[in-house]
C-alpha cells in the first residue's frame, strides 16, 4: 500500500463529499423545489389534459411517493364548451402490478378518491371516453384501471343522486375488454350492491358490446337508469327499478332481455303527458319476460297493478272501440275525468298480437278496471288484438288508419309491428290510393 499525504487524503475526501453527497443533495432539493413552484400544477393539469383529451384544473399536486401522485381539486371539463364532468376534493392515483382475470400480472392504475362529483349532464362524455378505453385493441402495453370512492355524487342541476362503496375497474383480456363499476345506494340496507358489466369482444366479427345491469336486491331510481336509457325518462321521478338488464350490440341495433319491477310507476308521466289522453295514479309493474329485437319490443309479458287513480272518457271509449275492452254498465260520473280505484291487468304481446285480461279484486271477474264497486272497463272477449290497435289506443287515429304524428313515432318505433301479408285480390288493385300525413309536431 502506497501513503498518501496528508493533504491529498483531504482533497479526496472533499471531492468525494461533493460528487456523493453535496451534489446529489442540491440536485434533490432543486428537484424538490420544482415540484412546488407556482407553475407546476399547471404544467401537470396541461400534461392530464393531453392524455385525457379534457380541459384539466388543478389546485396543487403532491407526489407522495415513486410511482404515486396527489392531485388536489381536481376539476375535469368538456375542452369545447367549457361543461364540468368530473371534479373531486382529492385524487390519489399510483401504479400497482396486479393479477389479472387470465392470471397474468398486469400494471394497474389504481385510483382513488376523494368527494367526487359527475356532472349527470355530461354522462355521454364519459361513456364515449370508457368505450374509447373498450374499443381499443389490446396490446402488450395495455394496463388495467382501478377506481374506488366512498361516495360518488351525481348532480343534475338542483338535484342528485348518491352511490355509495363504488368499485370500477377496466381489464384489458386477450379477446375482450372488461368494464365493471359496482355501487350501492346511500342509505340503501342492501345485502350487495348493485353492478354494470360493459364487455367489447373483439373476436366477433363485427366486434361488439355486450350490456349487463344486476340491480341485486337495491331498487335503482329510474331516473338515475334514465342517465343511459332515455327510454326510462316517462315512467316518473319516482320510479324504481329492480331486477335484470342484458343487452347485446348488433348490426341492426341493440338485443336485450329484461325482467324484475317498476315500483311506483307515474301513469301521469307516462300516458298524460305524452298521449292526447289522461291517465293518472302509481302503480307497480312486474316484467316476467321482455325481449327486445334491434331496438322494438317483440315480446313481454306481466302485469301491472295500480290504484286510485282518474282516467279520460276519451281513453275508455278508444280502449272499447280499438283494443274490444268491454266498458262496465255504468252510468258514469259526469265530466271529462272518471275516478277509479284499482287498475289491474295482466298483459301479453307476441308474434300473435296483444292480450290484456282483468285482475281486478274489487269488482266482477275479468275486470280490468274499478270503481271499487263496479267496472269500469273489462277484458276483450277477443283473444288477441293486433298492436296497431295499442297504437291507436293511445293516439287516436281519427279519420286516418295509423296516424303519423309525435306521438305514434315513439310508439312504432319501439313496438314489433307485424309484416304485411297482400292477398291475390289486393294485388290487381290499381296503384292510385292517396297518401295523408299529418302534421308530426302538431
Amino acid at each position: 500500500m502506497f501513503q498518501l499525504h496528508d493533504r491529498t487524503r483531504r482533497r479526496i475526501c472533499i471531492a468525494a463529499f461533493v460528487c456523493f453527497g453535496a451534489i446529489p443533495s442540491l440536485l434533490v432539493g432543486g428537484w424538490c423545489a420544482t415540484r412546488h413552484l407556482p407553475g407546476c400544477a399547471q404544467a401537470e393539469a396541461d400534461s392530464l389534459g393531453r392524455q385525457l383529451g379534457l380541459a384539466v384544473k388543478l389546485d396543487a399536486v403532491k407526489h407522495l411517493r415513486p410511482g404515486a401522485v396527489l392531485y388536489e381539486g381536481i376539476e375535469l371539463a368538456d375542452p369545447e364548451t367549457g361543461q364540468p364532468i368530473f371534479r373531486s376534493r382529492c385524487l390519489e392515483v399510483g401504479w400497482q402490478r396486479q393479477t389479472d382475470g387470465q392470471g397474468q400480472v398486469r400494471p394497474t392504475l389504481v385510483v382513488i378518491a376523494s368527494q367526487p362529483e359527475i356532472e349527470a349532464a355530461s354522462i355521454d362524455l364519459v361513456w364515449r371516453w370508457v368505450q374509447r378505453l373498450l374499443e381499443s385493441r389490446p396490446g402488450a402495453g395495455d394496463a388495467n384501471v382501478q377506481f374506488s370512492a366512498g361516495e360518488v355524487t351525481l348532480r343534475a342541476g338542483d338535484r342528485s343522486q348518491t352511490l355509495t362503496e363504488v368499485a370500477a375497474q377496466i381489464e384489458t383480456l386477450r379477446d375482450e375488454t372488461r368494464a365493471q363499476v359496482d355501487f350501492q345506494l346511500v342509505g340503501a340496507n342492501t345485502h350487495g350492491p348493485a353492478s354494470i358489466l360493459v364487455v367489447r369482444n373483439h373476436e366477433s366479427s363485427p366486434p361488439a358490446t355486450r350490456i349487463e345491469l344486476s340491480t341485486d336486491d337495491n331498487k335503482l331510481p329510474c331516473s338515475l337508469l334514465a342517465l343511459g336509457l332515455d327510454e326510462l325518462k316517462p315512467l316518473g321521478e319516482r320510479c324504481r327499478f329492480h331486477g335484470l338488464i342484458r343487452a347485446v350490440e348488433t348490426p341492426e341495433g341493440w338485443d336485450a332481455d329484461v325482467t324484475g319491477h317498476l315500483i311506483e310507476l307515474d301513469l301521469d308521466s307516462l300516458v298524460t303527458n305524452r298521449f292526447p289522453h289522461r291517465l293518472s295514479g302509481i302503480g307497480n309493474a312486474t316484467i316476467r319476460s321482455a325481449r327486445f329485437r334491434h331496438g322494438c319490443l317483440e315480446e313481454c309479458n306481466g302485469e301491472l297493478i295500480a290504484g286510485r287513480g282518474t282516467i279520460s272518457r276519451s281513453l275508455l271509449k278508444a280502449a272499447g272501440e280499438y283494443l274490444g275492452l268491454i266498458p262496465g254498465a255504468g252510468p258514469f260520473p259526469a265530466g271529462d275525468r272518471i275516478g277509479y280505484e284499482e287498475l289491474a291487468v295482466s298483459f301479453t304481446l307476441d308474434a300473435g298480437g296483444l292480450r290484456l285480461q282483468g285482475l281486478c279484486t274489487t269488482a266482477e271477474p275479468h275486470t280490468i278496471l274499478s270503481d271499487g264497486r263496479n267496472r269500469l272497463l273489462g277484458e276483450s272477449t277477443r283473444d288477441r288484438q293486433p298492436v296497431t290497435a295499442l297504437v291507436q289506443t293511445l293516439a287516436p287515429p281519427r279519420a286516418l288508419q295509423v296516424p303519423a304524428s309525435r306521438q305514434t313515432d315513439w310508439l312504432l318505433h319501439h313496438l314489433q309491428i307485424s309484416d304485411v301479408s297482400v292477398s291475390p285480390a289486393a294485388e290487381s288493385v290499381p296503384l292510385n290510393a292517396r297518401l295523408h300525413l299529418r302534421d308530426k309536431w302538431q
